[in-house]
């Protein structure tokens, strides 16, 4: 069997390259993306590619870089902003594994002979009747929220070694494996990120200047003023100094674009029950014409809560929880459970 190995360099996908060397697999291919522009990579390229490098001539595999920065300014970095001026959170990582790691990262190692391609994601790929996906063996490192929004078909020929293991296995066999290898640190959130952080990330995108706008409370009474609407985000706290010592600890609940207004309230005020959805996708099941019971997460952070989803008209989907949720935020996905099987899941467009 050929299989493909999605590179980044950090030690997660190493330790899938060696795994995949030491099965004995007929050929074992690596691939690396380049995505975002070096200016804002959370290691600089060059550096990453020498520890690729490196690695692939310690296993003795061969590397293909695939360069997507174009495509990806424009589908992941140039969404994002568009999402921020639209009032919404966005969550680039889901998307950038649709698209780009397991889209035309996919695409290209299918084109090149290969039967699966593998990566360092804590979750696991199981192939019965139908092809599910589950959480990880470990689940203190659960990835599969990220993964949502793959298709069947992307689901069909991937695969996650790291998710059949514990982390003192991991930790072994990374000892075993890869003694005296260095990997890069690899960033956990949006690697374009990771160096500038957001603030700046969005000074240097965004083509309007700044444009202060007023802090409201939920009776529409001013309490402030805000240097842009696109600097906040639901339940943020930081950037309220102008309105915080009218009412205490003042946390956001809404952001309007179209007024350039930021309303905010107590955090008992940030509790729902209910959200609309748009643009489901079901991964491990055939989409429900019918309500039906899950577990949901409303971010990957956020613990799982019992809920019900209800299929609307227009691709969209409500879901009602059992308990009131903390800080429900449009532009984030809620995804669904059912045991250890991700079912699906979709983007938050509103709550109810």
């Amino acid at each position: 069997m050929k299989v493909g190995v999605a590179l980044s360099g950090g030690k997660d996908s190493s330790l899938v390259a060696a795994l995949l060397v030491r099965e004995g697999h007929h050929q074992v291919e690596g691939y690396h993306l380049l995505l975002c522009p070096d200016k804002y990579a959370s290691t600089p390229i060059e550096d990453q590619l020498v520890t690729i490098r490196q690695l692939c001539d310690r296993l003795d595999i061969r590397l293909k870089v695939i360069d997507a920065r174009e495509d990806f300014q424009r589908e992941i970095m140039d969404t994002l902003v568009s999402s921020y001026r639209a009032g919404k959170t966005p969550n680039p990582c889901v998307l950038c594994n649709r698209l780009f790691k397991f889209g035309l990262l996919l695409d290209t190692a299918r084109g090149d002979g290969c039967d699966l391609v593998a990566s360092g994601h804590y979750a696991r790929v199981i192939r019965n009747k139908h092809t599910l996906l589950k959480r990880p063996i470990d689940p203190g490192r659960d990835e599969s929220y990220f993964l949502f929004d793959l298709t069947p078909e992307q689901l069909n020929f991937l695969t996650f070694p790291l998710g059949e293991l514990m982390l003192d296995q991991i930790r072994t066999l990374l000892e075993k494996l890869l003694a005296g290898f260095e990997p890069q640190p690899i960033s956990q959130e949006a690697c374009f990120l990771s160096r500038s952080g957001l603030k700046r990330f969005l000074d240097d995108r965004l083509v309007q200047p700044d444009s202060p706008g007023n802090i409201l409370d939920l009776n529409g009474d001013k309490l402030g003023e805000h240097p842009g609407y696109h600097y906040y985000t639901v339940g943020q706290r930081k950037g309220l100094s102008s309105a915080s010592g009218k009412k205490g600890p003042l946390y956001v609940l809404r952001v309007i674009p179209e007024t350039n207004e930021v309303v905010v309230g107590d955090k008992d005020d940030l509790r729902s029950n209910r959200l609309l959805a748009i643009e489901p996708n079901w991964l491990s099941i055939s989409p429900p014409d019918r309500p039906i019971r899950v577990k949901a997460k409303i971010r990957y952070t956020h613990p799982e809560a019992d809920a019900r989803v209800t299929p609307l008209p227009d691709n969209k989907v409500q879901v009602d929880f059992t308990n009131p949720q903390d800080t429900i935020t449009p532009g984030q996905a809620v995804v669904f459970y059912r045991d250890d099987v991700l079912l699906g899941g979709a983007w938050i467009e509103e709550v109810l």
